[in-house]
């Protein structure tokens, strides 16, 4: 619900309420996955949100909380050198 807010700019949102009448869109939906795969540490496919657009029923298909990463992913920086890369 956090991430719901915070995108469509909506103070208010019920465990029913579904995504898309609350003006989300495609775009949002990406940016929505993103962050829900951030925040549990796990790779969640973008056709969810498409097919489970009510809140609750979104959140029963999500990893369990318990299983969720304390901190999300770091990524490293990669140096681009002239021909080729290198961690850095």
């Amino acid at each position: 619900a956090e991430i719901w807010r915070d995108l469509l700019d909506v103070t208010e949102i019920g465990a029913d309420d579904d995504f898309f009448a609350l003006g989300g869109h495609s775009l949002l939906a990406t940016r929505v996955i993103s962050r829900l795969t951030a925040r549990t540490a796990t790779d969640i496919p973008l056709h969810l949100i498409f097919e489970h657009s009510a809140l609750a029923d979104l959140a029963r298909r999500l990893p369990d909380p318990a299983s969720w990463s304390a901190a999300p992913t770091q990524i490293r920086r990669i140096r681009r050198v002239r021909g080729g890369t290198t961690a850095g």
